[in-house]
């Protein structure tokens, strides 16, 4: 007997197999569409993991309350402490300073953000500032209404909004908050021991860097960037990141740190004054 296959029956197996095939096609497709996504997820929750064990070994060695007696030791009149940066200091092996974090763009929207994409210059002296000022969770709103007055100001006395770098930072420091010249310092061609000296004696770093360097995968817009240092371990930079939600106690290795600092030039700015303590009184 010959197996005689009609027409369409064989149209519908050829059918099934097209239909088959373009399944697997749209399968292994989403795959390849998804891995990137699915790499990407997996990097931020490696580092969201990294950042909070820095964060534990930072609590659970009392590191904050053990930076803090470091620091108060130090004298209160500017002059003696202009001096004290100058002789050896007490280098903490890890440090921790309380500094209030500020999103560049404060109200962490998307609308926010089209105003705030240039203003990493501007939140991280602002977290500075409250931190010397003693303000312990600042308003969104405030911040934000700062950040836009610093920013007329700039353009104002530099003539326009521009990408900041230390000897910028320290004019406009000096002109809109009026902290005195002497005050301001920056540290040309810093290294890790002059991070930790800083920061040991209680100030936080205003830092220019290039973000596209530490590789943030939280970053909207990598490229110059500014943040500032707020601690250390012995094997990483902590940081108040301003160019993302997430980049409160940001950590970095030291090497990508150095080099993201080292490619913006490798300056870093300070401001030598004690916090306000909770009373209002230095």
């Amino acid at each position: 007997m010959h197996n005689y296959q009609r027409p369409f029956q064989t149209e519908k197996k050829t059918w099934k197999v097209y239909v088959l095939f373009a399944a697997i096609g749209i399968t292994l497709g989403a795959g390849f569409i998804g891995y990137p996504k699915l790499m990407a997820y997996l990097e931020r929750m490696a580092i969201e993991e990294e950042n909070q064990n820095v964060m534990a070994q930072i609590i659970e060695g009392g590191i904050l309350d053990q930076t803090i007696e470091n620091f108060q030791k130090l004298p209160e009149e500017i002059k003696e402490i202009n001096e004290a940066f100058e002789t050896p200091v007490t280098i903490l092996e890890n440090a921790y300073l309380e500094v209030p974090f500020v999103c560049q763009a404060p109200f962490q929207t998307e609308a926010n953000w089209v105003y705030h994409e240039e203003s990493c210059e501007e939140a991280a002296l602002l977290q500075v500032r409250y931190y010397l000022e003693g303000v312990k969770d600042p308003k969104p709103e405030d911040s934000n209404a700062t950040i836009l007055d610093m920013i007329e100001w700039q353009k104002k006395n530099f003539g326009e909004h521009k990408d900041v770098y230390a000897n910028d930072m320290k004019s406009l420091i000096n002109g809109y908050y009026d902290y005195p010249l002497e005050n301001i310092e920056i540290i040309y061609d810093a290294t890790i021991t002059d991070i930790k000296k800083a920061v040991s004696m209680g100030y936080p770093i205003i830092v220019p860097i290039m973000g596209d360097i530490l590789k943030n995968p939280y970053y909207p817009y990598p490229g110059y960037h500014m943040l500032t240092i707020i601690g250390y371990t012995p094997d990483k930079i902590i940081t108040n990141d301003v160019g993302t939600r997430r980049g409160k106690d940001f950590s970095y290795s030291y090497d990508i740190f150095m080099k993201a600092l080292e490619a913006a030039g490798g300056d870093v700015v300070i401001i030598k004054q004690l916090p306000l303590k909770e009373d209002g009184e230095a």
